[in-house]
């Protein structure tokens, strides 16, 4: 039966369509908050990953047509279009810092790390991509160690060695050829996991919000100059895959923080081979790609140091607090 739009308006506990709607949203309201927050958290990370995963499909199939530095640009400015409800509702206040400063080192840090992941993802398999991914938490533990004096403890060494025998598992340096592509997965995993630091000390005076509406910002500003290197006029075709990737990725980066919010990171890590799945599926549906099985082992090599390494963050973190907690008692 059709509906007819003059009665969407109705208001009744039973009979309008309103009336129905709110009761419906209701029911599923209080339906989801009886669902634990661990199967909340991986259900959104599993969407969100999904959703990354669509738009690195897009990133391929655009860079075709349209060079990748030319395609971050228009990443970035679509990203800015996808906050503006954000700036509709609360005006300017997102954009207020006292760290502009580190806003901007941390953007340039990044569009070099966005440079070499979007030309990475135009010549290399999805899948392949996702699993060199997973070392990223690896690069940020050797940083800290590095530059915020963290320890590297017996574990964490035995860890960053596992992953980086995942890593070689998948590059296979040895058969006298280097991949291209994996490098520049690698290198911007390094390269962003500076700024991944920085975001952390960034959080402790400005929002995520904050940080996320700077990054846009200063990210289409940097990455312009390149693109113009470059540059090729789109058509309108390419402007409609160019806003899906900005819807995309605006909210995938706000799906990964609000799992992170529901669940502490070493109860879902586990669940973040799903990106490699999404991975090999839109590669062998859009493109026919069919990652082998060293990419498979390679990756849930990695994916098992990374997790045991986010395991004994939060164990550290939890022994810290206590100790604290009791020191002021």
């Amino acid at each position: 039966m059709a509906i007819d739009p003059s009665r969407i308006s109705e208001v009744g506990p039973q009979g309008g369509y309103a009336g129905r709607l709110a009761h419906i949203g209701g029911r599923a309201k209080h339906h989801y908050g009886r669902v634990p927050d661990l199967v909340k958290a991986v259900a959104i990370m599993a969407v969100a990953s999904l959703l990354f995963n669509v738009m690195n499909a897009i990133i391929r199939h655009v860079s075709a047509d349209i060079h990748t530095f030319e395609v971050a640009f228009f990443r970035n400015v679509f990203g800015i279009i996808a906050l503006m409800p954000i700036f509709l509702r609360e005006g300017l206040a997102p954009l207020k810092t006292n760290q502009f400063g580190k806003h901007l080192t941390r953007a340039a840090i990044n569009v070099v790390s966005m440079m070499c992941f979007f030309g990475a993802i135009a010549i290399t398999p999805l899948a392949e991509v996702a699993s060199l991914g997973f070392t990223l938490p690896l690069f940020v533990t050797v940083y800290a160690a590095l530059f915020m004096g963290e320890r590297l403890r017996a574990r964490r060494i035995g860890a960053l060695i596992v992953g980086a025998i995942g890593a070689s598992i998948i590059v296979r340096p040895w058969l006298g050829t280097v991949d291209l592509g994996a490098m520049l997965v690698l290198a911007g995993s390094a390269i962003w996991g500076v700024a991944l630091l920085l975001t952390k000390v960034m959080a402790r005076e400005d929002s995520s919000v904050t940080i996320t509406s700077w990054a846009a910002i200063l990210l289409a500003i940097l990455a312009f100059p390149p693109a113009l290197t470059v540059w090729t006029w789109p058509t309108m075709e390419h402007y409609l895959w160019f806003a899906a990737m900005g819807v995309l990725g605006t909210l995938g980066a706000i799906g990964i923080v609000e799992s992170l919010k529901l669940a502490e990171a070493n109860a879902i890590m586990p669940f973040d081979f799903i990106k490699l799945i999404w991975a090999a599926m839109m590669g062998f549906i859009f493109f026919g790609e069919v990652p082998d099985i060293w990419v498979w082992v390679g990756g849930f090599v990695i994916l098992g140091s990374t997790v045991y390494l986010t395991y004994r963050e939060t164990q550290v973190h939890k022994e810290q607090q206590q100790n604290n907690a009791d020191a002021t008692s």
